[in-house]
This record gives C-alpha cells, structure tokens and sequence, in this order.
C-alpha cells in the first residue's frame, strides 16, 4: 500500500473518530453520523482501491504477455544458443509493458550476474503464483538441461492455457455480480418504498388521539429510529455486497473495495434524495 493509499486512509478513520466525538458531544445522543461514516468509508476504500486497481492492471498486462516471451526465448535457443543469450536476444521484442521488465533482466545479465539471478530478481518484483511458479519452471529447465527449446514452447503453451482457464472460470463468476448489483437495488429500493409509503401512513396512523394506534406497539419516535437502522443497514449491505462482488471478480477481497465504496456511497446518496434520511 502506497503513502496515497495510507493516507486515505489515516484521513478517512480521522474524519469518522473527529464526526463521531462532536456529534455526541453536540447533540447529546449516540445516533451515528451517516455523513461522516459514509465520508469515511470511502476515504478508507477508495485509495487502496485504485491503488491495487492499478497493480492489478500492471501485473495481468505483463502475465498475459509473458508466455509469448518465453515461447520467444524457445524460439531464439533453437539455434543452440544458451538461455542467457536466448534472453537477450528476445528482449529485443516488444511486449507492452513487459517489455520494460525483460530488458531490465537481459541488461542484467550483460552486467555479469548469472541468468538464475536475474530471473529471480524479476520474479520478486513481480510477486504473483503465476509469474513465481512460470520462471521457477524455467530456472529448474535450465539447470537439468536437454533440449531447451522444446521445454520452453512446452512451458509457454501449459502457462496459456491455464490463463485461458483461469480466466473462463472468473468470467462465468462475473456473472453472479449482476445478480448481487440487481439484489441490493431491489433492497434499496424496498427502503425507498418503506420511507415515501409506509412510514408517512404509519406517522398519521401514530398520532395522538388516533384509535387505531393501538394497534402499534411504536410510537412517533420509533419511525426515525426504524429509519435510522434501515440506513445503516443499507450501508452495510452495499459494503457487503461489494467485497462479494470483488471476489467473484478475481476472488480477492481487496478488488471489492471500489464495488464497496460506491455500492454504500450510491445507495446512501439515494435515500438522501428520495428524504428517506
């Protein structure tokens, strides 16, 4: 996490620690301050959230690419040459934002510093299964020997299809976003119907004098304080619903932190405008 990142964070938990004390030193009661919790949750989210966004963004750009460099390198080894010349060799290609990394290694590797080395190094600053797993296969192909060239278009052809794999799998999940979206709005809009119907019939039905509030077991104070929860609710539940919903889109949690902010921010913006609030 970034100083961006952390800084929305210290800023966002300041906002709600700063809301929370003068409301209830102002207004004499423990009845929380959406505003400021809103306010605060999506200072807390969304900076980690386009900051993890973005790597997220880097890192797929360069695992969809690194298998056509290595089928490259394969290519180059064919004729005889090493792995490390091999490298440098396919470096020369263009890749996209790979292209910056391989160049990075083959400019080690003229340095002097062993093949085994440089790979390595790359595949700490791109620290994911997939790139740790696919440049351990080729660091352990290179020290066994054979026919390098074959191993590697074997290795580059495996690592395909298990990112083509991968990525039907998440996108038949992608799917159940929709129906998790579609489920808190017709949530949100069950309160939206609760506020402009029911709870204005419920007030004249509650007022002093009126027989038939009897048969309530609420008074004219309840209504606020149903309302008041049904809004919390709404929050916590457009929360909820976002960190599914980034689960189901990678199956990482920290993907459903933008989907959570504006899950909340939407559903809270809504009740404020329809006066539910």
């Amino acid at each position: 996490m970034n100083r961006l990142s952390l800084s929305g964070v210290s800023l966002g938990v300041a906002s709600l620690i700063i809301a929370l004390y003068f409301h209830v030193r102002f207004s004499g009661n423990y009845s929380l301050s959406f505003d400021f919790i809103v306010l605060g949750t999506v200072l807390i989210l969304v900076p980690p959230g386009l900051d993890d966004l973005l790597k997220r963004r880097r890192i797929k750009a360069i695992e969809s690419r690194l298998p056509d460099f290595i089928r490259d390198v394969a290519e180059a080894s064919k004729f005889g040459t090493n792995l490390a010349d091999s490298i440098t060799v396919a470096s020369e290609g263009q890749y996209g934002i790979l292209s910056g990394e391989v160049k990075k290694v083959a400019l080690q590797i003229r340095w002097g510093i062993s093949v085994d080395e440089a790979l390595s190094q790359f595949a700490a600053r791109n620290n994911t299964p997939f790139v740790v797993k696919l440049i351990s296969t080729v660091i352990e192909c290179n020290r066994s020997g054979g026919n390098l060239s074959e191993v590697l278009n074997l290795i580059a052809n495996t690592s395909k299809e298990t990112q083509f794999l991968t990525s039907e799998k998440y996108s038949q999940l992608r799917s159940y976003i929709i129906i998790i979206v579609i489920s808190y709005v017709v949530f949100l809009l069950t309160v939206v119907i609760l506020d402009l119907q029911f709870f204005p019939k419920m007030a004249q039905q509650l007022v002093p004098g009126n027989t038939a509030s009897s048969l309530y077991l609420l008074n004219l104070t309840s209504i606020p304080e149903i309302e008041n929860i049904l809004t919390g609710v709404v929050i916590i539940q457009g929360i909820g619903s976002g960190f599914m919903s980034g689960v189901l889109g990678d199956g990482r949690y920290l993907s459903g932190m933008l989907y959570a902010a504006i899950l909340a921010s939407a559903g809270y913006v809504v009740l404020l405008l329809v006066g539910g609030i």
